[in-house]
């Protein structure tokens, strides 16, 4: 070994010393690791030491779940590889080397470069169906909103790279198509004369690489992705769903997904309406996100309204119904599922009677952390009777209040402070359909999460 090699390895060592084991970063997946910090760490990279060309930096992805500068990862048939991502002095390339563990020992199989500022993302996943997970890497690259994608598959100990022509702002791998392989989901943020777009694309067993299926075209006036998701958007449909902000922080909604008949990506929820403009029924200033709120298995929008309210009222005060919407595919329609008032700052939510809908209307006290549920009269256009109180207290709060008028609902835990949250029935006396127990109020409030 030469004298430079023998430096490289000792500046290796000293690192391993330094960092310990969580400056790698840990995974939550499962199939990705981290190398152990062992003689496995020291061995990976020594390797790494002895090919490059001169002094390199490790590099760390961005996002995803997968945070780890060396990866190590099985391909679904118990063969082991590793990944590290790293720069060199020499020159402005990222690179990612690859490596093969044979017998306990590892082996390495080569490194490929990429023009890039740093690493989006890693994710491991089987897109031709042969058993054998394939390794995205998601490059930066020197347009903000734009990452490059590359995927190496392994066999036999031996690693290709299949290039990926499109570039990406957000990628995710399902199978909207219901096809024989994965889908590559790749979602675009407009630039220059490039519209915003959703590609799928698919490995091809003639090329022997992803190529493009299907394409089409994102709200143009979407300027960023809040949240992007697949999952069943109906009863046997699979589907991708995007909740994008515009400017001004209006939040919108779209979902794709494959129609058999036509052969094609299709997009329901935005058109062009009578003006000219570009109309979607999910386009809202809350920034209440897509979500399967009624646990069912799948995926609601969000249709969002402000409730009746009388023209003394402050509009900031008044409550919004927060419709949650599915799209019924052979209907061609939104169906509603749920109706809720949300309390994002207080952390909690609520399930409307099916009778109060458009009979009942709430207002917010966020000083006193209340909102109060009246009945609304259609007819002189004003607010009627109080019906309940919901309010958010801290624990001293609480100990201090009768326990006779809140009942707790449930504890915020992971608040600080702790709080609880009530709810009291004020009219206990009033008349059906209107009428509501503490038993069915507690069944409808809920605590407000990312899952709910």
């Amino acid at each position: 070994m030469n004298l430079k090699k023998r430096i490289a390895l000792c500046l290796s060592l000293l690192f391993l010393l330094l960092t310990g084991c969580s400056e790698v970063g840990m995974s939550d997946q499962g199939l990705m690791r981290p190398p152990r910090a062992t003689g496995e760490r020291a061995e990976i990279q020594t390797l790494i030491s002895e090919h490059a060309a001169s002094g390199y930096r490790l590099k760390y992805p961005l996002r995803g779940e997968n945070r780890s500068a060396i990866t190590v990862f099985t391909t679904g048939k118990n063969e082991e590889y590793a990944a590290a991502l790293y720069s060199t002095d020499s020159d402005t390339m990222m690179n990612v080397s690859l490596m093969a563990n044979r017998d306990g020992s590892w082996r390495w199989l080569g490194s490929f470069s990429k023009a890039s500022t740093g690493v989006d993302q890693l994710i491991l996943s089987d897109i031709n169906k042969d058993g054998r997970d394939e390794l995205f890497v998601g490059w930066k690259t020197f347009t903000a909103s734009k990452n490059a994608l590359t995927v190496y598959s392994f066999e036999n100990e031996q690693a290709r790279e299949m290039a990926v022509e499109d570039s990406y702002t957000d990628v995710l791998l399902d199978d909207l198509t219901r096809g024989t392989n994965k889908d590559i989901i790749l979602l675009s943020l407009g630039s220059g004369q490039q519209p915003s777009s959703v590609k799928v694309l698919q490995y091809s067993d003639q090329e022997k690489r992803p190529i493009g299926k299907f394409a089409a075209e994102l709200d143009p006036e979407v300027t960023a992705f809040v949240q992007v998701q697949t999952g069943d958007i109906d009863v046997g449909v699979r589907g991708l769903v995007v909740d994008g902000e515009k400017t001004g922080g209006v939040l919108t909604t779209q979902l794709f997904y494959y129609d058999q008949i036509t052969n094609d990506l299709v997009e329901p929820l935005l058109s062009v309406g009578d003006s000219g403009l570009l109309t979607n029924p999910t386009t809202r200033k809350d920034t209440v996100t897509s979500r399967d709120i009624d646990e069912d298995g799948i995926i609601e929008v969000p249709v969002v309204s402000q409730m009746a309210a009388s023209a003394t009222e402050k509009g900031s005060s008044v409550c919004s119904n927060t419709a949650w919407k599915q799209w019924e595919v052979k209907k061609a329609e939104l169906q509603v599922k749920l109706n809720t008032v949300i309390n994002d700052s207080d952390g909690y939510y609520f399930i409307l009677p099916d009778p109060w809908v458009g009979n009942v209307t709430a207002l917010h006290d966020p000083e006193k952390r209340e909102i109060l549920f009246y009945q609304w009269d259609t007819a002189a256009s004003t607010t009627g009777g109080p019906l309940l109180s919901v309010r958010r207290f801290t624990a001293s709060e609480w100990e201090k209040q009768s326990s006779a008028a809140y009942t707790e609902a449930f504890t915020l835990d992971k608040s600080s402070p702790s709080a609880v949250i009530g709810l009291r029935i004020i009219d206990p006396d009033a008349e059906e359909p209107m009428k509501l127990t503490v038993k069915d109020a507690l069944y409808k409030l809920k605590p407000l999460s990312k899952s709910s």
